[in-house]
């Protein structure tokens, strides 16, 4: 045999044995036959490919594959393989069981009796599944009746002994005035919750109005609807159009006349100054004419220059008509060097309206 097919050999040799190793490794041993069977569980935390599968504590197969169930996403579908020379009979149930208490799980197949090759399950079957505790795992169901029941014959005495005395009434302890104390506040609260409950009863009728009061103002804000939609249409619009106006400019404007009314308050300001400065003075100056004893003062103030005054205007009035009347009077012509009429009065001497003497009215 040559050296390459010595080789080729070996390598075959390899490659089948860690194939049958990493197999073995997941719990399948493929040099026997095997049996598939799948089970569906809500949930699969602690259960991992290659877990074990036993009965009664002797492993007979591992897990294969863990897939999620097509037909309802929330559970699983965990498929195991069983050695092919146990046999199990229709109605097993597939349990989760703890491993241990440190963690991990694993599946332990139960029934009730051996298959007789009439009824047995086929590779590729469903098993129903289930779960089962820790404390089931660690001691069996008899053990735990028996353990439970042996509690209740040793300290059943004791336990009767301490319930009386809880629950004399008489007796001083701390456990008893606490139930006491518990019944008592009980009792007040099925007094505060009787008081609630008529309370509540009393004020039905008002919560009944006040509840109508709230459909009426519902209803009411319901109708205005269309009116709320319109205004706000219109607060839209009032907005649009504020925003393509030039705000920045009409402010600028506004601001320029305020600072020309600024001014312009500045100037009146300053002239309402000046004019009370005037008024003052011209309060002075009144008072001084009407408290002096100058020519104003006397002329305001002095009836005797008032009534000469009054006669030198009424003469001067008097001369003017008279010189109006007979102006050849105060001014002589005489182209022939002839002698001018006499001064003659007139009937309507102006004079005479004055009360004046003749004389006077005739003057030089």
């Amino acid at each position: 045999m040559s050296k390459e097919i010595k080789i080729g050999v070996i390598g075959l040799i390899t490659i089948a044995a860690l194939i049958w190793g990493f197999q073995f490794l997941k719990g399948k041993n493929l040099l026997r036959t095997n049996y598939s069977f799948e089970v569906v569980y809500p949930d699969v935390e602690g259960i991992t490919v290659s877990s074990p599968v036993e009965i009664n504590g002797l492993q007979i197969g591992a897990v294969s594959s863990i897939t999620i169930n097509p037909a309802d996403v929330r559970t699983m579908i965990v498929r195991f393989d069983v050695e092919g020379e146990h046999s199990l009979p229709q109605g097993t149930m597939a349990l989760l069981s703890a491993g241990s208490i440190v963690g991990g799980k694993k599946i332990v197949l139960d029934f009730e009796n051996l298959c007789d090759g009439t009824n047995c399950l086929e590779t590729g079957s469903r098993l129903e599944g289930g779960s089962r505790g820790i404390i089931e795992t660690i001691i069996s169901k008899e053990e735990l009746k028996e353990f439970l029941s042996s509690i209740v014959t040793g300290v059943g005495p004791v336990l009767d002994t301490v319930m009386n005395t809880v629950m004399d009434n008489q007796a001083d302890n701390a456990i008893s005035n606490s139930l006491q104390s518990l019944e008592t506040s009980m009792d007040n609260l099925a007094s505060l919750t009787s008081n609630m409950d008529r309370l509540l009863k009393k004020s039905y009728n008002n919560l009944d109005q006040t509840l109508g009061n709230m459909a009426i103002v519902s209803e009411s804000f319901a109708n205005t609807n269309d009116d709320l939609e319109t205004m706000i249409t219109n607060l839209s619009k009032f907005s649009t159009q504020l925003a393509d106006t030039d705000i920045g400019g009409t402010l600028e404007k506004t601001g320029a006349t305020f600072d020309n009314a600024n001014v312009l308050l500045k100037d009146l300001k300053s002239a309402v100054g000046e004019a009370t400065t005037t008024f003052k003075q011209v309060n002075g100056l009144m008072t001084q004419v009407g408290e002096g004893d100058g020519t104003i003062a006397k002329l305001l103030n002095d009836p005797e220059i008032y009534n000469n005054l009054e006669a030198t205007s009424k003469h001067l009035s008097l001369l003017l008509q008279d010189l109006r009347l007979n102006p050849k009077r105060y001014v002589r012509l005489s182209v022939f060097g002839r002698k001018g009429n006499q001064y003659a009065a007139p009937e309507d001497d102006p004079a005479f309206e004055l009360q004046l003497p003749v004389e006077n009215a005739k003057g030089n």
